[in-house]
């Protein structure tokens, strides 16, 4: 018996367990980083958190499933959506996609960010322009603009940067931003 299905896969990575290989990276298609906490209080409620999960997890989700309901309201409420008008706006997305052609000229720019940033490959070009069309469809325009390219670029690119052995992550999404501006307005 089979079904078919549509899925994503959403992998993570600890930079403390060392870096993956640039050819496993490339295969990320989208890129964001969690940053560990700072605040010694904040970082010692995680403890806490982490602690009373493993002694009863049960427990642990009942005791915040209320909060959890609240916030998730809340962050619709922010948007100005609901349940439902998240989903017909994602349905109303895949629909317009299709029609989103990228002219000459954002492929363009595409392909000039991604050599500006020094990337390899043609991988991030072309992620780079799935991305833009997606962030597009999803705020029902029919064609892309500057600021979806901007979205793009720093989910797709900033994982795939070269960088000097033990070189720490922080400056690339300026470089990024840098490179794009100058594209853009150039």
């Amino acid at each position: 018996h089979s079904h078919p299905s549509r899925f994503i896969l959403v992998g993570t990575m600890n930079p403390e367990e060392g870096d993956l290989r640039p050819q496993l990276l490339d295969r990320f298609g989208l890129s964001v980083m969690v940053c560990g906490e700072q605040d010694p209080a904040q970082r010692m409620a995680v403890i806490k958190r982490r602690l009373a999960f493993g002694d009863n997890p049960a427990e642990f989700v009942d005791t915040y499933k209320e909060s959890e309901r609240a916030l998730h309201e809340r962050l619709l409420e922010s948007r100005k959506l609901s349940e439902r008008s998240l989903h017909e706006r994602l349905l109303q997305a895949r629909e317009v996609l299709p029609g989103i052609i990228p002219s000459d000229d954002v492929l363009l720019q595409i392909a000039s960010i991604s050599i500006g940033v020094g990337v390899d490959g043609h991988r991030p070009d072309i992620t780079m322009m799935h991305t833009a069309r997606a962030h597009a469809a999803f705020h029902g325009r029919s064609h892309i603009i500057d600021d979806d390219i901007k979205v793009a670029a720093r989910l797709t690119l900033k994982h795939r940067m070269r960088r000097l052995p033990f070189e720490e992550q922080g400056h690339d999404v300026d470089r990024i931003d840098t490179v794009v501006s100058a594209v853009l307005e150039g």
